[in-house]
């Protein structure tokens, strides 16, 4: 449909006055009253992009038509055949990655299989967003990173031939929500600290996640966000059933205990009839994507490090205040970083790896890159140790290592000084997530 002339400078303050009178709304009502008016006034159903800031107080509007408003804007949510026009712009912020995860919806077919209306899925990815809360490491940014994996391992292990589509698409729609409200303290801290998420789950273990899964179904059971309304009753019990048990096994707890079973799996070969090798391979890729930050660079990785330590040893702290001991890894004055990565890698995440590399073959580059950053973290551990580990301020002196080191690359490379700029505004821009990749991996929307 052609969009009539319309002044889109007066209609974009005329949106964003509506935004301001009607800031007290939640997104999805709010979205749905603003989209309403702007059909009013151009006749068209036209597109309203739309960032709700953190704190509900302040909204962004951004309108496409025929030509797309100079409006300011860091997260647009586009609709039907629209992504082209806002990917010429490049208005597209690094940070806010909502729009990849529709792409990447798209692109592995979920769309058009389970036929999910694109507004219901844009609410529900917007509601995912709002669910996280912000500690240093298991935020939204986290949630992304390993949807992101979870879709290169779909595409570049070809795990259609292994798993079932449904299983697919619990199993991405899992990485999503498995960390959701996540309050960057574990589950030995909820117990301890007798929290009402202990007072609800603890008798079952894992509190957090299945906290994680029940915030889930609250989102889906959230108007206008059910991406699975198209479901058969068979098929949705059965979703629900498979995202409780993926999100379930992002408990390391519960990885420890199937290890075995997982050993027999990948000696005897992946059996695409057996419904046990399906329940366990689902659990492996999720472990694989939720420690996906081990299989990236050395300078993001030991960025990432720091991110979650930051998070220990606020816990640490809380635990102190509150007359416990915590662990080493919780201890800012107790954490030898470097020694703790180095057995984390070894007894974790390589095996992990190892076990995937020996199920899938074309994926050996994972687990020689974590085995390679893991020889990362003994020289650096060595160097500290001769320097004297200082015993305290763990994060502040680990961060002035990584500066150090990378005086010494740079006075090692010929990179120039604008590339050095451009790859810092990146890495501040995305937190250490491997937004680039994507760019590269995913075709745009048609």
């Amino acid at each position: 449909m052609t969009t009539p002339d319309v002044d889109y400078s007066v209609l974009d303050h005329q949106i964003l006055r509506l935004c301001g009178e009607l800031y007290d709304l939640d997104a999805a009502t709010l979205q749905l009253k603003v989209i309403r008016y702007l059909e009013e006034q151009t006749h068209s159903l036209c597109c309203c992009l739309l960032l709700v800031s953190e704190d509900n107080q302040q909204l962004f509007c951004q309108v496409v038509g025929d030509k797309v408003l100079k409006a300011e804007i860091s997260f647009p949510l586009t609709f039907g055949n629209l992504g082209q026009a806002v990917e010429k712009r490049k208005s597209i912020s690094l940070q806010d990655v909502t729009q990849a995860i529709i792409s990447m919806f798209e692109d592995m077919g979920f769309i058009n299989t389970y036929k999910i209306n694109m507004h219901t899925l844009a609410r529900f990815c917007l509601m995912v967003k709002r669910g996280y809360r912000d500690p240093p490491y298991h935020n939204w940014m986290h949630a992304f990173s390993v949807s992101h994996f979870c879709y290169l391992l779909c595409k570049n292990l070809e795990l259609s031939n292994y798993l079932e589509d449904i299983e697919m698409f619990a199993l991405f729609v899992s990485c999503m929500c498995h960390d959701l409200d996540h309050r960057g303290t574990n589950n030995s801290f909820q117990v301890a600290s007798k929290s009402v998420l202990a007072g609800l789950y603890s008798s079952e273990g894992s509190v957090l996640e299945r906290h994680h899964f029940a915030q889930t179904i609250a989102i889906l059971n959230t108007q206008g966000c059910n991406i699975f309304e198209k479901l058969s009753r068979k098929d949705y019990q059965r979703m629900l059933d498979l995202m409780r048990d993926i999100i379930l096994a992002t408990d390391l707890a519960h990885h420890l205990r199937i290890l075995k079973d997982l050993q027999k799996m990948a000696d005897v070969g992946y059996n695409t009839k057996d419904p046990q090798h399906h329940n366990l391979l689902l659990c492996l890729i999720m472990t694989s994507c939720d420690l996906s930050d081990q299989t990236k660079d050395w300078k993001t990785t030991w960025k990432i490090a720091g991110l979650i330590y930051k998070e220990f040893f606020s816990q640490g702290d809380l635990e102190k205040a509150m007359g416990n001991r915590p662990s080493e890894m919780m201890d800012r004055e107790k954490a030898y970083i470097p020694e703790l990565q180095t057995s984390f890698m070894e007894h974790i995440a390589m095996p992990i790896y190892k076990l995937l590399q020996d199920l899938f073959p074309r994926s050996a580059e994972l687990y020689e890159t974590v085995a390679t950053n893991r020889e990362q973290w003994g020289r650096v551990s060595h160097k500290l140790n001769i320097k004297r580990w200082p015993g305290n301020d763990s994060l502040d002196y680990l961060d002035a290592e990584f500066e150090q080191l990378q005086v010494e690359q740079n006075g090692q490379t010929e990179q120039g000084g604008q590339d050095r700029q451009t790859e810092q505004e990146m890495d501040d821009e995305t937190n250490g997530c491997c937004v680039v990749f994507w760019l590269i991996s995913v075709q745009p929307s048609k």
